[in-house]
């Protein structure tokens, strides 16, 4: 397994042992380098013939070098070097990406016609006080981590396999097939697990009945709840509730802030809001490059008019 590691990251997404994963042979990094020091880096990942977000990876921001921002105080710097990541961009391809939260300044990007989206996931900033953080739970998660703990107990099992059958439960109650690839999500296991960078939580009573279950991924800035399933017949018993409460625990030992990997579904932020995180923005930047984007939708029957075979 390839276990490089990057310096020049905001994030775990933007580890080339996780765009490995996630990427393989399809992601590159752009670099901006003075005087012998890289002060820029953003990794992009190829898509058909665009640029855009694998699977299974919240953002793909790029990172800037402190030495340039902390006295940035007119953005002069963050705008210097924006351009000269964005004029590194193939200019050919329809792009699709999402930056990481500390990319907050966006106006490069709109002024070069790109369509700029605002996204939401919700997180807790401030992970020093445990006490503090349960306390901003609502009533509802409160009741359901209490009836939970009268249940189960929380467990550390190395076993992948476990979680991807409560996935397939939860999507079979929505009569579902699993829409992610389960041998990635293994990927995915084994390569935090080989980089220190993963926790696999599972919820069981007395009978060793699995309840829940949520993979949490991490870097010393933050800690991601990227995916989870419960076995319906336990639905109501708050485990998953207890869940999120211990990784949210966890994450206090190992990392700055915890994320709840934010959807903008209203029925899913609703349930993450009641954990009192804090609305935390980052943004979808797109350009589409028309010509080929229709080129790829007809490149199929082309195919077939001119009896291509594969």
């Amino acid at each position: 397994m390839d276990n490089k590691t990057s310096v020049y990251v905001n994030s775990v997404f933007e580890q080339p042992w996780w765009l490995n994963v996630v990427a393989p042979d399809a992601w590159e990094e752009i670099l901006v380098e003075e005087k012998g020091e890289i002060i820029a880096r953003w990794p992009i990942v190829k898509k058909g013939n665009g640029i855009g977000m694998p699977e299974m990876t919240q953002t793909l921001g790029f990172w800037m070098s402190g030495n340039k921002l902390d006295s940035d105080f007119s953005y002069y710097e963050k705008k210097r070097v924006t351009n000269l990541l964005l004029e590194q961009l193939p200019g050919n391809k329809s792009i699709n990406i999402r930056l990481d939260p500390i990319v907050d300044y966006f106006l490069p990007f709109y002024w070069r016609h790109y369509i700029i989206s605002p996204c939401i996931s919700y997180r807790i900033n401030d992970l020093t006080d445990i006490n503090a953080i349960f306390g901003r739970f609502s009533r509802n998660v409160k009741r359901n981590i209490k009836s939970a703990t009268e249940k189960v107990i929380v467990k550390t099992i190395d076993d992948i396999e476990i979680l991807l059958t409560l996935i397939d439960k939860t999507f079979g109650t929505q009569n579902r097939k699993t829409p992610f690839s389960k041998e990635l999500i293994r990927k995915i296991y084994s390569a935090c697990k080989y980089n220190n960078a993963c926790k696999l939580l599972f919820a069981l009573d007395a009978n060793d009945n699995v309840y829940s279950g949520i993979l949490f991924i991490y870097d010393k800035n933050a800690c991601y709840s990227i995916i989870g399933g419960s076995d319906p017949k336990y639905t109501r018993s708050g485990a998953f509730s207890l869940l999120y409460w211990e990784g949210i625990k966890f994450a206090s030992t190992v990392s700055k802030s915890y994320d709840f990997e934010g959807s903008m579904i209203e029925g899913i932020e609703n349930y993450f809001q009641q954990f009192g995180g804090t609305p935390t923005v980052y943004y979808q930047i797109r350009k589409q490059n028309i010509a080929l984007d229709i080129f790829e939708l007809l490149k199929p029957r082309i195919k077939s008019l001119i009896g291509y075979k594969k």
